[in-house]
């Protein structure tokens, strides 16, 4: 039945939310223990961590051959992070903070790839070797990265004992059980779901798995902007979309290459480069994303969510 499937998506979104938030908040301790420059932290740990979701229905799916629900979780996914998670936390946080290097090549850098999957896809198919050209970008831009880590100033503070990174890892190694076994929830729900409804993998993982497996990075990034970490907040978004974009859809096409609709790849398409242009935009006007900027970016989600449901 549709509702049991309905509550049985809820339940294993629940499940990824909740362990998601227990694997971030584990490793941020451990982060503060060395003393990392925050917008490393949040490239390079938290937009990974929290980016883990999207990872677990991913491989969970290519292994099922399901890969078209994992490729429409990672293009929802896009849309999402850059129009719906960072319209609202400019619109409550009331301002997003942007560093002088966020303006220059990183932001097109990872602009590029979020869009590397888009142009790559455009056969119709993500292969095993488009799979290797993703990793390898990603790979790439890590490198850089961590050639250019100075030029972040800000380091993340904080004072913990050993003791307590050790508890910490624990906690962690047990969330992302629990982690990976929601994802596998979520996967069979939503095969459910698109059978009985008759709609695409693809646009079942837009419209339904994105928004619950982006929660994490809602959750984080509201969070350091009301606290005044908008570096971390702002690495968080970025690592994210890099991450998906490149590494998660990288794997999930070296185990089962990716297949779905045309169309439904189409508008995300159209919306995932109009949205990072805007945001683009915006975040070299001033230096600060705005309230009214930010709500730009929520009508760019909620014409996403019309046109989808509309055009499929």
């Amino acid at each position: 039945m549709l509702f049991i499937d309905f509550l049985i998506f809820l339940a294993g979104c629940a499940g990824l939310i909740i362990s998601s938030n227990f694997v971030v908040k584990s490793l941020i301790k451990v982060e503060e223990y060395y003393h990392l420059r925050e917008f490393i932290v949040g490239f390079l740990m938290i937009g990974i961590l929290t980016s883990l979701p999207e990872l677990s229905v991913g491989a969970i799916s290519a292994l099922e051959q399901m890969s078209a629900l994992s490729f429409g979780n990672i293009l929802g996914a896009s849309v999402v992070d850059i129009t719906l998670v960072m319209g609202l936390v400019a619109f409550i946080g009331r301002k997003v903070n942007f560093e002088a290097q966020l303006e220059k090549t990183t932001l097109f850098i990872i602009s590029a790839m979020t869009i590397l999957p888009v142009v790559l896809f455009l056969d119709g198919e993500l292969s095993r070797i488009d799979g290797l050209i993703m990793i390898g970008a990603f790979v790439l831009y890590v490198i850089r990265l961590l050639f250019i880590r100075k030029s972040f100033k800000k380091v993340q503070d904080g004072k913990i004992s050993k003791d307590k990174v050790y508890k910490n890892m624990g906690i962690f190694i047990v969330s992302l059980i629990i982690l990976i076994a929601s994802a596998r929830v979520i996967v069979y729900s939503a095969s459910e779901i698109a059978n009985f409804l008759s709609f695409p993998l693809v646009l079942i993982g837009l419209l339904i798995v994105s928004p619950g497996t982006s929660l994490p990075e809602l959750s984080f990034e509201l969070g350091c902007v009301l606290k005044g970490h908008c570096s971390v907040a702002l690495g968080d978004l970025l690592g994210s979309l890099a991450f998906n974009s490149t590494l998660i859809l990288g794997i999930v096409s070296l185990i089962y290459p990716v297949h779905a609709s045309f169309t439904s790849f189409i508008i995300s398409s159209i919306f995932i480069v109009s949205s990072l242009a805007a945001f683009l935009i915006f975040a070299r006007t001033g230096k600060v994303m705005t309230r009214k900027e930010g709500s730009v970016l929520l009508i760019f989600y909620v014409l996403f969510v019309i046109t989808s449901i509309l055009i499929r």
